[in-house]
């Protein structure tokens, strides 16, 4: 059980935290033996995936919101590190409570740790680790439940356990290298809209003010720059506003099925990005399903939990339809050949895994391809982006420097 407190440590100071026990007298011995006096002890209920999808019909404030956002996006991060810790006391030989008992209390991620905590208490009372886990769709995914299930049932869950941990750890790598090769791109956009904004609000406006007084007539340039300066800098806040507005807007226009649909079609149209993007599917589509295989999870399963994971409307409805010519008795290479979505090259090394019986491994080096591959185009469209970044502010700049030359220029022919 999880229990939440408050307490005053020995120099007064209010202490709030979260604390495991199997039963309100532990958790005050508990409390007690870490030299605190305890105020307030209540028992601390975990939300279930039902329980998330319900809240939004709840009223909860905006900053409510926001931290449990950032909190389950900070709790599926540690689920690698999780996987690792279970894996290594499971195959030492300890019991899986035990195990989970001895993990919760190093989890620094509160919401983390209550959920693991409300596991463990579903597992002691008589719950299968696969069930316990399947509560909680938020941070463990189907393919991580599925596959405990399997290890439970072939009695290699340490190994099982294992093997989740090296994909985390792949996939946590994978998404930094991917943001690490961004940064550098995003930055530069973020300095060179700062320094235009700087230009127009503060130095176009003392220019102007000189041209004013001249009171002769500017070029079509300068008045296009001065007046877009006068814009931003008496309504800087509307670009602004309209930023947060299309954001919500998309937001909304995404969680239709319609919007869905359209933006993951143009996910697969956009140039260069949807490169990128087309092997990104590749890559989740054929390296999940290579592990569920190696690990005995059923086909048609496996393909149901794959569908789930590549993120896109339009594959996942060809992936169920390869699925269906599966159910028929269709082999695995000839149903996915009109998916279009993989290329010839991997149809023809599935059709071949095939053949020699040896599928699962097959996607498995197909994925760690596409994984290279992946790191390649990534830094490939770093290195394009950032001269079109410099060219962009350069065009801005010289826009910006022609429309103040130009009328110095004519002043000083007018005065020649």
């Amino acid at each position: 059980m999880i229990f939440q407190y408050q307490a005053l440590d020995r120099n007064g100071k209010s202490v709030s935290d979260f604390i495991d026990a199997p039963s309100e007298t532990s958790a005050r011995q508990k409390i007690r033996g870490q030299g605190l006096y305890l105020v307030k002890l209540n028992r601390h209920e975990i939300n279930t995936s039902k329980d998330t999808a319900g809240a939004k019909t709840s009223l909860k404030t905006l900053g409510e919101k926001i931290a449990a956002i950032v909190s389950l996006r900070l709790s599926t991060k540690q689920l690698g590190l999780f996987s690792r810790l279970l894996a290594t006391l499971l195959k030492a030989g300890l019991p899986l409570p035990v195990a989970i008992t001895d993990i919760v209390e190093q989890i620094d991620n509160k919401h983390f740790r209550n959920v693991i905590a409300d596991v463990k208490e579903k597992i002691e009372q008589g719950s299968s680790f696969s069930n316990a886990l399947s509560v909680h769709r938020a941070i463990f995914p189907d393919m991580y439940v599925s596959m405990v299930r399997v290890g439970e049932n072939l009695g290699s869950l340490d190994q099982v356990i294992a093997r989740l941990a090296d994909i985390e750890d792949k996939q946590n790598i994978l998404t930094s290298k991917i943001r690490s090769a961004l940064y550098y791109p995003a930055f530069m956009l973020l300095f060179a809209m700062a320094v235009t904004m700087f230009l127009m609000t503060s130095v176009i406006p003392t220019i102007a003010s000189m041209f004013e007084d001249q009171k002769r007539d500017l070029p079509l340039v300068t008045t296009i720059i001065i007046g877009i300066s006068n814009f931003m800098s008496h309504f800087w806040y509307v670009p602004i506003i309209l930023v947060i507005l299309l954001i919500y807007l998309y937001r909304r226009y995404v969680q239709t099925p319609q919007g869905k649909r359209r933006v993951d079609e143009l996910k697969l149209r956009i140039p260069l990005a949807g490169n990128l993007y087309r092997r990104l599917i590749v890559y989740r589509f054929t390296q999940n399903l290579g592990i569920l295989l190696s690990n005995k999870v059923d086909l048609i399963k496996s393909f149901e939990i794959v569908k789930k994971i590549v993120g896109n409307v339009i594959v996942e409805e060809k992936i169920e339809e390869a699925a269906m010519k599966i159910k028929e008795g269709a082999s695995v290479s000839n149903s996915l050949k009109k998916s279009e979505f993989l290329p010839k090259l991997v149809l023809g090394m599935i059709s071949a895994g095939e053949a020699s019986d040896n599928l699962d491994t097959m996607l498995m080096n197909i994925g760690n391809v596409y994984e290279t591959e992946l790191d390649l185009t990534v830094t490939s469209l770093t290195s394009l982006i950032e001269p079109i970044i410099i060219i962009i502010m350069g065009v801005i700049i010289a826009l910006i420097v022609m429309s103040v030359i130009l009328p110095i220029t004519q002043m000083n022919l007018l005065l020649e």
